[in-house]
């Protein structure tokens, strides 16, 4: 009996080392990926293919692409869904939730868009790797531009270009000298280059500037000054049809000024000290009425402003997957606007 008891404690023992030392080699994994140019990308890849994880019948949505967008993705797929989710809420807790319901939030909106205001066309600004252009059902002749740094594109299509070897809905949509798909790519300098004017610009015929565009502005705004942001939004404004959809993501104020009211207080700190660490600092927020009336000056009319808490009862609670109030990370909120008609 007594050598039972040691022989169970051993084994406790060991199981608690374990997963202490799974926790530091995950954590590594997780923020290694942060010290590269694309580093960010890689970071919301590896939320994507989580997902991907789970049973069909539980999942919000489906990226097949995901896990070859960043390196060592076999790790998490070993793991599974279960022992993935432990060892993220380990290092931030709330995290997985709040950005894999940011992914379906955006994919339900792309598609309402398409549907309710016949958007024929979407930009998505600051694109990284996301793989809404292959993934996504679209109407005929929709057309999607991902604008992003030069260096990034570069990455993303080399990987691409991999999957398309044996992924035929991936080779037929990328356009490029090979093919006429229904994805192109336009490397910009955020910080020197005019984005409405490259976009614009006729020698590329890239965008259609008589259709209803859908823009997207995932993950960015936090990243860069305001007046980066009013200055992109000005410039697109000026060139696509009113009733365009803008779908932007932003961080709370009070993420910065009282970071208490938007989740669990440690989760808050160790998000914004881990982008502090990757180099890439957040530093921009706004409270919900300051970032109506930024919209408003810049010409566009908002239409819904949604938190974490309310993606977490629509979409996580009816799979039984939601968190606790006092457990969800309210780092973001998630706006749908459109650009006034000035007539």
């Amino acid at each position: 009996s007594i050598l039972l008891r040691f022989v169970i404690m051993l084994r406790s023992a060991a199981a608690f080392i374990l997963v202490g030392v799974l926790a530091v080699v995950f954590k590594r994994y997780v923020q290694g990926g942060f010290q590269r140019k694309d580093g960010t990308a890689m970071g919301v890849a590896k939320i994507r293919h989580y997902e991907a994880l789970h049973d069909p019948s539980m999942r919000l949505y489906y990226d097949p692409y995901a896990c070859y967008m960043y390196p060592g993705s076999f790790i998490q797929s070993l793991l599974g869904e279960n022992r993935t989710r432990r060892l993220w809420d380990l290092i931030i807790k709330g995290a997985l939730e709040m950005l894999t319901s940011r992914t379906k939030w955006l994919d339900d909106e792309v598609m309402k868009a398409i549907q309710s205001r016949n958007a024929q066309q979407m930009v998505i600004l600051g694109a990284g790797y996301d793989t809404r252009g292959f993934r996504l059902e679209f109407p005929d002749n929709f057309v999607v531009i991902e604008v992003d740094q030069p260096d990034v594109q570069a990455l993303k299509k080399q990987k691409l270009e991999k999957i398309a070897i044996y992924d035929k809905q991936v080779a037929s949509r990328m356009n490029d000298a090979e093919n006429k798909g229904i994805v192109s790519f336009l490397g910009v300098d955020f910080n020197k280059d005019d984005v409405g004017e490259r976009l614009s610009d006729r020698n590329r015929n890239l965008l259609r500037l008589d259709k209803e565009t859908i823009i997207v502005l995932e993950g960015v705004t936090q990243y860069i000054p305001k007046s980066s942001t009013a200055s992109t939004l000005e410039q697109l404004r000026k060139i696509l049809p009113s009733r365009s959809t803008l779908l932007v993501s932003y961080v709370p104020q009070d993420v910065f000024d009282d970071p208490g009211k938007c989740g669990p207080l440690k989760s808050i700190e160790k998000l914004l000290k881990m982008s502090e660490t990757s180099g890439e600092p957040w530093i921009s927020g706004w409270t919900e009425e300051q970032f109506k009336l930024f919209l408003e000056e810049l010409g566009y009319e908002l239409l819904s402003d949604v938190t974490i808490s309310e993606l977490n009862d629509k979409y996580l609670k009816p799979l039984h997957r939601h968190l606790d109030e006092n457990d969800v990370l309210s780092a973001e909120r998630y706006a749908v606007a459109v650009i006034k008609d000035i007539t």
